[in-house]
């Protein structure tokens, strides 16, 4: 059973009369996430349709400042070349898309996972209405990066569904050309994923791959064969040149009978797979190449299914 401690962080709640939407805001104070790996807007607590709860906190002890510690789909930029990072010395800025301004430590090797001290957030504007929220950060680094961002949460009216919407504006002087992947933290009415889930992609493998001797990738789908308990899942479902309907996934819990499956309109580059017993997360990577001035735009829309009694 899912147990958290409640806390008054800033969220929002957005409702079309078909699901229930709760999204924390980004705050550099008070903020439910203050790490500096992931985008730190439209963090989603959770979706509720037909009696039915999706998504939930990664880790049940909740550390605002710990770099995994999000829910939903939680999206990272430049996962292992933040802008600025390379040419930096210790102690110099970097930029990290979504969080602001950090500060390089001694390794010349960038770690996702890393402890990066936060140099400047920025200021988030935010606009809602009843079904909608958007957030806009625009931060000028140093060396010439700087960007302009706003990512908006749409529900789609009379319809289980939702979009997200992404707008990215080089405003610096160097190319921006790093990817941008959505990790996609799910899980469904708290059951733990396991056996009583199955993941599909809309590719095949073209034969069965073992996943850590707990899973396996059969034609288009993933399914567990036992309990993940204190055990993880890794594996890459695709790498390669996407025909143009590959950034899509659904992911079905078989034992209560809902599911959620997203599909983005920007090609991917890869398809990563990973688990752990509070989330199943189907990643789809894609790339951001901006010379100075351009502007990039995609979104990816969610649907949430359940079965009919």
């Amino acid at each position: 059973m899912y147990v958290f401690a409640a806390m008054d962080y800033p969220k929002v709640e957005l409702d079309n009369d078909f699901i229930q939407v709760s999204i924390y805001l980004p705050d550099a104070a008070h903020g439910f996430y203050r790490g500096t790996r992931f985008d730190w807007s439209g963090i989603i607590e959770r979706v509720e349709y037909a009696d039915h709860r999706f998504y939930a906190p990664l880790n049940v002890e909740h550390n605002p400042t710990g770099h995994d510690s999000v829910s939903g789909p939680a999206e990272e930029y430049a996962m292992f070349n933040p802008m600025g990072f390379a040419e930096a010395e210790a102690g110099e800025s970097f930029v990290k898309i979504g969080v602001g301004l950090l500060a390089k430590g001694d390794s010349d090797e960038y770690l996702f996972h890393g402890d990066y001290r936060v140099i400047r957030a920025g200021e988030w504007d935010i606009e809602h209405g009843p079904d909608w929220v958007s957030f806009e950060h625009d931060l000028e680094g140093e060396r010439g990066w700087a960007y302009r961002y706003r990512k908006t949460i749409r529900l789609v009216p009379g319809q289980p569904k939702f979009a997200i919407e992404h707008r990215l504006e080089n405003a610096g002087s160097k190319t921006i050309d790093i990817n941008h992947y959505n990790h996609n933290f799910t899980l469904i009415d708290d059951v733990p994923y396991g056996p009583d889930y199955r993941v599909e992609f809309p590719f095949s493998t073209r034969e069965p791959l073992s996943i850590s001797n707990l899973a396996w990738f059969r034609a288009n789908a993933i399914e567990v064969d036992e309990p993940l308990r204190q055990k993880s899942l890794w594996i890459p479902v695709f790498e390669g040149v996407d025909p143009g309907d590959y950034n899509a996934a659904l992911v079905r819990n078989n034992k209560t009978g809902a599911a959620v499956e997203f599909r983005g309109d920007a090609p991917i580059t890869r398809m990563v797979f990973w688990a752990v017993e509070r989330a199943a997360c189907p990643e789809p990577f894609i790339r951001i190449n901006l010379a100075p001035g351009q502007v990039q735009q995609w979104s990816s829309r969610y649907r949430f299914l359940v079965d009919e009694k």
